[in-house]
């Protein structure tokens, strides 16, 4: 992802967190008068052993309230995106008055801990796939507003995005087929009419109807909770040279070693983005 479409991104996230958080004012640091201009100097320390993702999103968030109140801001980074950090690591050092280091505090903190969580669960997940050839992807499960925030944490563990949205790729599912008493072939007959299958991605649900569609040569073939075994068969009928496999479904840190034996090219799993345990972050301004 281009580093500066990611800033203007985190910069409009952060607008409406801040917005959300500081509404017409911070009215506890306002108590401190003039000491809440005091150059002071913060770190901030994992509570836990994660994978850092975040920085981007943490920097605007003071950027932000710099430019809404002044003052000096220098922000230095011991460690990077995508590094593993160990519990009690410093990750930065924060120089800035103490009222933008209060008033950035949470919501700086917010971003870092909830996209650490996505970077080092897709990194568990990425270490448990022994064939190198095989592609960890992430799906459309994400919160809504924080999409590419959420993709880009899965790539600091190392997996891959798959489409942001419906519009960058076609992807036909079961619910696409509405008319579920016509043959299967017909379906396919209509979408060839349209677009060439070498643009698509389409999702199978029985072994008799991939035998159907592969005559077809789509770019992709998903098979959405087949069993394994049937995952065997279906890698067989396929032809790999001139479709790409892609799994999903029921799909967990306990089971994908055993998915990632198989002759296949993707396993796409909504965990990486939907069920996240956020890490542990402290910022502690030095007295």
């Amino acid at each position: 992802m281009n580093k500066k479409n990611l800033a203007k991104i985190a910069m409009k996230d952060v607008a409406i967190a801040i917005s959300e958080d500081l509404g017409t004012g911070d009215i506890t640091t306002s108590l401190l008068g003039k000491d809440k201009n005091k150059l002071s100097i913060a770190f901030v320390k994992s509570n836990e052993d994660a994978i850092l993702c975040g920085k981007i999103w943490f920097n605007s968030t003071f950027k932000y309230i710099q430019k809404k109140y002044g003052g000096t801001l220098k922000i230095t980074w011991l460690k990077n995106d995508g590094d593993k950090i160990k519990k009690g690591e410093k990750i930065c050092r924060i120089e800035a008055p103490l009222r933008t280091l209060l008033i950035s505090e949470r919501v700086a903190l917010n971003f870092i801990q909830f996209l650490s969580g996505i970077s080092s669960k897709t990194k568990l997940y990425s270490e448990k796939i022994k064939n190198r050839k095989v592609k960890l992807l992430d799906t459309r499960k994400t919160i809504p507003g924080l999409r590419v925030s959420q993709k880009y944490a899965v790539t600091c563990g190392n997996g891959f995005n798959h489409r942001h949205g419906l519009y960058d790729q076609i992807l036909i599912k079961e619910n696409h087929i509405t008319n579920k008493s016509q043959p299967y072939e017909d379906f396919l007959k209509k979408i060839n009419k349209n677009t060439s299958f070498r643009k698509v991605s389409i999702e199978v649900e029985t072994l008799k109807d991939l035998r159907i569609l592969v005559n077809y040569k789509p770019k992709n073939i998903l098979l959405d909770n087949f069993s394994l075994p049937n995952i065997k068969k279906a890698t067989k009928i396929i032809n790999k040279r001139i479709t790409s496999i892609e799994v999903s479904g029921n799909i967990s840190l306990k089971n994908i070693e055993k998915y990632s034996h198989l002759n296949i090219d993707f396993i796409s799993i909504g965990d990486l983005t939907k069920n996240i345990e956020s890490i542990d972050f402290s910022m502690l301004i030095e007295k």
